[in-house]
């Protein structure tokens, strides 16, 4: 016999991967209005990108170029991997953009993400030259998440965080939920509008 609390709690996980499963597939949409117009000052750090040259995050992006930064980690067997197709996406359609535009994997978990495991994940997901993946010292990413109000207590249960913007002025979009990739580009193309 099924207990009540066992079959309410499958409904509740079913109906969990319909959500992301349309999500990933781009069947569900959240508006625009899901995302929020902030100021954020991101630390001009030195990271390591996924071939263990220096970068800095925000010195080695061109002057006039948008950027997409989402926080993740390699071994995350949740929301990660649906953030980073979604990059996959966004980085196959960069050139609809009018402006250069720069894709950033900054990992949360600087203690397992070495530049060579970085550089895995990158060449899982085909990653052009124009997606960076990042790691750093565990104090330099506590300020980069600092600096972009993202709470990350408990990676393992960390909200999605998506920002859009352009490092020169400090203007982005932060999500508010996980979009899509047409989100992402028409949150691009708000810059040119």
């Amino acid at each position: 016999m099924i207990r009540p609390l066992t079959l309410i709690l499958g409904l509740v996980l079913t109906l969990a991967t319909l959500g992301l499963g349309a999500a990933a597939n781009g069947l569900w949409r959240a508006d625009p209005e899901n995302f929020r117009a902030e100021r954020i000052l991101l630390p001009d750090a030195t990271m390591l990108d996924k071939s263990g040259t220096p970068f800095r995050l925000r010195g080695d992006i061109g002057d006039d170029a948008l950027v997409v930064i989402n926080f993740s980690y390699t071994t995350c067997g949740s929301i990660c991997p649906l953030g980073n197709q979604i990059l996959q996406f966004v980085d196959e359609r960069r050139d609809e953009i009018g402006r250069e535009v720069h894709l950033l994997t900054i990992t949360i978990d600087p203690a397992n993400d070495t530049p060579e495991v970085m550089r895995a994940s990158a060449e899982a997901f085909g990653a052009s030259g124009n997606w960076h993946w990042l790691t750093a010292a565990p104090g330099v990413i506590a300020e980069i998440l600092r600096a972009a109000d993202a709470s990350t207590a408990d990676i393992e249960s960390h909200d999605p965080v998506f920002l859009v913007g352009d490092m020169d002025t400090g203007r982005y979009f932060r999500s508010l939920s996980l979009p899509d990739a047409d989100e992402l580009i028409a949150m691009l193309d708000r810059f040119d509008a």
